[in-house]
């Protein structure tokens, strides 16, 4: 009655079996297909419930139903509290959110439990919803194939053994068994979760449309990921490679193609930072740039990574290397004299003489001619602040940046033109100071640019 995937078999023998199980039909559906398989294939089985705590008293309820029913099955169940809206992020949303604390507790309960294997109940229905949201969002292919029947995470594995039946055969079997379940009130709100819009209103439209639509989409997602397979395989061995001939240069990252570069400093992060990381598309834009256009000898280009301030990546002639600490750039001296432009991180800036200001560019700034000509650029300081043009009270530069919408992982990357005394003058792209203003007439551009 209750079937799953033939490759289960050789995953699930000998090991320590956990299920997610929310209650829901699919999630109860795999749970007692697993305990049916349990004695042949000699494992054991265990369910784990997560309270996100998203609805209250209906929260609650699902979880005491979890234990009642894993009690009546003679199953071990956990019930883990998340507490998702206490614990969300700045610029997280709610579903990140509660699929980021989910994984840290699967990482914990494997830490707990090394060798174990987590069953989820994703269905041919999730799959294709996935694929849509993946699209929208403008992944590659392996991110259009995230939802496998086998994946790690880290040191986690995954296993979604339903992935070849349907939500409308969970169902029916369920209900000829007799069977009740959980309803999850949240799913049934289309515009409160942009997975339920999906579900709920875009792609029956799309099946009522094309009646062949659902069969020629599951098709794709095999033929996409047979595609990604492959090129997950050349990344690695690329990858490979590299780590045998200890050769991470910029002329080696430049000379990939970019389905394989994207893939190659994945597992390189990943490695590097001991657990996964996925660079996404701004990420990989500024790393292609930094080793397309490498520095000098005895210079070195910084390439901060989105939400971990505590590392970063070093593009120097010879290397690229991922470094900890905080990324402080050194501060520098210019002297306007002497040289007419120079060089900061990610951006260069040039002074000139013109004969009259002409405001409206934010990388462009106008001084008098008076301009100390020995001035410093460093990045800003904690807690710094500088009254801007217009006002009349200093205000923090952390303020400047958001308002600006620099994001909090750029910010220092970004140079403050200053005068010897530190006073700032000018950050490019945000905001220049109160202090010397230009007149109407000849004065001092300075503009800055970033670096392709």
């Amino acid at each position: 009655m209750f079937r799953i995937s033939a490759a289960a078999g050789s995953l699930l023998c000998g090991r320590r079996v956990f299920c997610g199980f929310s209650g829901g039909s699919d999630s109860l559906y795999l749970l007692l297909a697993l305990k049916h398989v349990s004695a042949p294939f000699h494992f054991t089985l265990e369910a784990v419930h997560f309270d996100h705590g998203l609805r209250g008293e209906e929260s609650r309820a699902d979880a005491e139903w979890c234990r009642k029913k894993c009690r009546a099955e003679g199953i071990p169940c956990t019930v883990i509290p998340l507490a998702v809206k206490e614990k969300q992020r700045t610029e997280e949303g709610i579903e990140a959110a509660a699929r980021r604390l989910r994984l840290e507790q699967w990482k914990e309960l494997h830490a707990a439990s090394p060798g174990c294997l987590v069953a989820l109940g994703h269905n041919a229905d999730d799959r294709r919803e996935n694929l849509f949201l993946r699209l929208f969002r403008g992944s590659n292919a392996t991110g259009l194939t995230s939802m496998r029947f086998f994946s790690r995470i880290g040191s986690v594995e995954f296993i979604r053994p339903l992935l070849e039946i349907s939500k409308q055969e969970i169902e029916e079997t369920l209900k000829a068994a007799g069977e009740t379940w959980r309803l999850d009130s949240s799913n049934l709100h289309p515009g409160l979760y942009r997975r339920n819009a999906l579900r709920l209103e875009l792609l029956p439209a799309i099946d009522n449309v094309f009646p062949t639509a659902r069969k020629g989409i599951s098709r794709s997602i095999s033929a996409v990921e047979c595609d990604a397979d492959f090129l997950e395989r050349s990344a690695m061995e690329a990858y490979r490679r590299m780590c045998r001939d200890h050769s991470f240069a910029p002329s080696e990252w430049n000379s990939l193609h970019r389905a394989l570069l994207c893939r190659v400093l994945r597992y390189f992060l990943s490695d590097q930072l001991g657990a996964e990381y996925i660079p996404d598309s701004l990420l990989l834009e500024r790393f292609e740039r930094a080793v397309a256009r490498p520095p000098e000898n005895g210079q070195h280009r910084i390439v901060e990574l989105k939400d971990d301030s505590s590392h970063y990546l070093c593009v120097e002639h010879g290397k690229v290397t991922v470094r900890s600490g905080t990324v402080r750039m050194p501060a520098l001296a210019w002297n306007l004299k002497e040289r007419g432009s120079i060089v900061f991180g990610a951006f260069e800036l040039r002074a000139e003489r013109v004969d009259q200001p002409k405001f409206g560019d934010p990388f462009s700034a106008f001084f008098p001619e008076e301009l100390p000509s020995e001035l410093r650029i460093s990045i800003r300081a904690d807690g710094e602040r500088m009254i801007p043009f217009g006002r009349h009270s200093p205000v923090l530069l952390k303020k400047l940046f958001s308002d600006a919408k620099i994001k909090s992982y750029e910010r220092d990357s970004y140079p403050v033109l200053r005068l010897p005394d530190d006073s700032i003058l000018w950050i490019p792209g945000v905001k220049r100071s109160v202090l010397l203003p230009a007149g109407t007439g000849k004065c001092i551009r300075i503009r800055a640019r970033k670096l392709d």
